[in-house]
């Protein structure tokens, strides 16, 4: 019969277990926020108060059963508000921001990118999902019902996988919290009906009462339980070790509901960023801001979408943190590379970054993430110093590559042309790109702009098509002078015309300064223009021409009007990577990383159940052959419980030992077995009732030797690999001694078994 300390312990056991199912799903939730550890501490801590106010309420005698979930909501709330007022969200006040964090969590969570800061409003949804997760699955395993219990965590880990479907590895840790969770939960709960004081929990069953089951039967379902226990979350740490590398090779990749959202439009009360470029060019030596760390031109704006008179940013970003989500494809040869940037006189709210963003610290920023764009989220950028890092990709070097430009859905908006196009465009385009890949042509284009124009910093702004057909000659002939505002608009549009993909970028050059400190001036700005190829992604062409028109201003000292890395010319910088496909190589089988996990799941859950099959085979075969295959799990039990016996040593020897070192064994039990052995070893004549008998004995003997050994052995018992090798039977041997008088011919057989070891 349980005592009151047991039933105690395992409802503590059975709580925590409940606790952790309710959390299993934080380090997933987490992985959504810039600095994962303090969300996964908050999910935690609400896990554990939602089951501790939950049993105290269930405890009541008004709020038993599912009643006792209300019961705990305002504590709930409280929570709320203390995380208001220590991680605050737009809304100021701690109770304001509560109570907007509850009604606007969820749709923040969705159009806000990953990788923001853990702000109430977007923790509030995840706090009340895992409250009401604990909270109910503390009443159902208090009512008994364990395994749905279960339901509500696993419910909760779903939507937290659907939320951050690229995060494979903290997807893996969750599951193994969830697997450990309810093995314990299951072993902690025994069989039976749930007594009226609900001290307990336990696992509903249906009919009578069970009938007390035999000492051999328990101990076979205690060995189950521990196989269970040990193997299923060790199998599940294996899982949640390997498993990420598995499912970060693979191709096909779960949709990303953020991305399905609608992302918020920021109005811009600013001029579009091309049209400075003119007036800079014409007065370049204005300081527009201070950059140190390594040299690299600096990305300002995207433009993809264009109207016929002007090329527009796009308008949607989405706010986030700290971290950036990375790009779909990430450019290959990209190098890491971060800037500390005090912006001066830059109009606009945009932030310069280094290549590709993945993080910028000293400025909120709002991200579009299709094209990389950073918005400051608080107002012009003027006067802020920030630190930005990015994948600079390198694009140099002699490189040829067969890659076929984007298409199919979500590329026709870099395809579009609006009427109105002037008459020789198409003709231009398509003499200028001329024959082969696409990437030559792509580089021809840009070559024939280089080539048969000039930069004039005088020129009149304006890259719309009235500017472009006063701009545009056909191929061979010399055109005049414009700027980099007309060459990267002139180079996107013609690539659209002859169906590349393409877009209009504004950034800076490097700028001028001795040792790690530069000045970016006006006269370092600059654009150029895009295309998208498979497994590449946007590929930089330079279409600015280095001759200079003869009434320009001369160019001041170290002024740069390209963005390097860019692709000059199709023979010696073509757009891909070295030796083919441009695709980034992956060393390895992709499923390499399941061996381990293989091995080790058949040693952890392999050894166990071949012990148990063997066990089970004991009770076959003849009485005599069923004795001597359990005294040979005797002797083998003895051996891992670090009592190994000599080969010449007899069964009295042993079962003297056994007396010694297990002392809970009863003397006159263990002769008995002894005997049996004797009489099935030597040719004495036993009976299936002995060799019940013997059976029963052996098992209770090799249960008492476990429980004697010390806390390490018991928790390896079921895995020392030195169990497995099937021990032989005691070797029979027989020796002869006449008792009695010199007539007479009774003999008696003297005990002589030899154990081989």
């Amino acid at each position: 019969m349980n005592t009151a300390r047991g039933r105690r312990a395992r409802a503590a056991l059975s709580a925590a277990a409940v606790a952790l199912a309710a959390a299993a799903s934080a380090p997933l939730l987490a992985a959504g926020y810039g600095e994962p550890s303090p969300v996964v501490a908050v999910l935690a801590c609400t896990a554990a108060l939602a089951v501790a106010v939950t049993a105290a309420a269930h405890r009541l005698p008004r709020a038993a059963g599912p009643a006792a979930i209300p019961v705990g909501l305002p504590v709930a709330a409280i929570w709320l508000v203390v995380l208001a007022s220590r991680a605050p969200g737009p809304v100021q006040g701690a109770v304001p921001g509560a109570v907007d964090a509850v009604l606007h969590s969820g749709a923040r969570i969705l159009t806000t990118a990953p990788g923001a800061a853990a702000t109430v409003d977007l923790l509030a949804f995840p706090v009340l999902a895992v409250w009401l997760a604990g909270a109910i699955a503390t009443v159902l395993c208090r009512d008994g019902r364990v395994l749905p219990a279960l339901v509500p965590g696993t419910v909760l880990l779903c939507g937290a996988a659907a939320l951050n479907p690229q995060a494979a590895g903290p997807g893996c840790r969750s599951a193994a919290l969830l697997v450990g969770a309810a093995t314990v939960l299951l072993a902690a709960a025994p069989r039976g009906r749930p007594d009226a004081g609900r001290a307990g929990l336990t696992v509903r069953m249906l009919g009578p009462e069970p009938v007390p089951e035999p000492r051999r039967a328990r101990v076979r379902a205690l060995a189950a339980a521990a196989a269970l226990v040990c193997a299923v979350p060790l199998s599940g740490v294996g899982a949640a070790v390997a498993a990420p590398g598995v499912l970060e090779g693979l191709p096909v990749r779960a949709g990303d509901p953020r991305r399905a959202a609608e992302a918020p439009e920021v109005p811009r009360a600013v001029r579009n960023p091309l049209s400075y470029l003119s007036a800079w060019a014409a007065d370049p030596d204005v300081p527009l801001m201070d950059v140190s760390g390594p040299p690299t031109s600096l990305r300002w704006v995207t433009l993809a979408e264009f109207t016929g008179p002007v090329w527009l940013p796009d308008s949607t970003y989405r706010p986030s943190g700290p971290v950036l989500r990375p790009a779909e494809e990430a450019p290959p040869g990209s190098v890491r590379t971060a800037v500390r940037v005090s912006v001066r006189n830059l109009p606009g709210d945009w932030v310069p970054a280094p290549g590709v963003p993945t993080r910028v610290d000293g400025i909120a920023v709002g991200h579009d993430e299709t094209s990389g764009t950073l918005l400051s989220s608080d107002g012009p950028v003027a006067g802020r110093a920030y630190t930005a890092t990015g994948a600079v990709p390198d694009w140099s070097g002699p490189r040829a590559s067969p890659a076929a430009p984007a298409s199919g859905g979500g590329y026709e908006r870099y395809l579009r042309l609006p009427p109105g196009a002037p008459p020789r465009l198409a003709e231009i385009a398509v003499a200028a790109a001329g024959d082969g890949d696409d990437h030559r042509r792509a580089s021809r284009l840009a070559e024939y702009l280089r080539e048969s124009y000039t930069f004039e910093p005088g020129a009149p702004g304006g890259h719309g098509y009235a500017e472009l057909a006063e701009l545009l000659v056909p191929p061979g002939r010399r055109g005049g002078g414009a700027t980099s505002e007309q060459f990267a608009s002139a180079f996107a549009v013609l690539a659209r015309a002859v169906g590349l993909p393409s877009r209009v970028v504004v950034g800076f050059g490097q700028g001028e300064g001795d040792g790690d400190g530069r000045v970016v001036r006006t006269g370092d700005a600059v654009a150029w223009g895009e295309i998208h190829f498979e497994g590449l992604g946007w590929v930089p062409y330079d279409p600015n021409p280095k001759r200079r028109s003869t009434a320009s201003p001369r160019p001041r000292p170290g002024e740069r009007t390209g963005v390097g890395g860019t692709h000059d010319d199709g023979a010696a910088r073509t757009a891909g990577s070295g030796g083919g496909s441009g695709l980034p190589r992956h060393g390895g089988h992709p499923l390499l990383p399941v061996v381990p996990l293989v091995l080790l799941l058949l040693f952890v859950v392999g050894v166990p159940l071949l012990r148990l099959s063997r066990l089970r085979r004991l009770r076959r075969g003849s009485p005599s052959d069923r004795i001597l295959a359990m005294w040979t799990e005797v002797l083998v039990a003895m051996r891992l419980a670090g009592l190994p016996v000599p080969v010449s040593a007899t069964t009295a020897e042993v079962t003297a030992r056994l007396a010694r070192e297990v002392p809970r064994t009863d003397p006159g039990t263990l002769r008995r077995l002894g005997a049996l052995v004797n009489a099935a070893g030597f040719g004495g004549t036993v009976t299936p009732a002995d060799a019940a008998v013997a059976d029963a004995q052996a098992r209770s003997l090799i249960a008492e030797l476990r429980r004697s050994r010390s806390l390490p052995r018991r928790l390896v018992w079921w895995w020392d690999p030195r169990a497995l090798p099937r021990a032989a039977h005691p070797i029979r041997s027989t020796r002869w001694v006449h008792t009695g008088s010199a007539g007479d011919t009774r003999s008696t057989s003297v005990t002589a078994t030899t154990v081989r070891q």
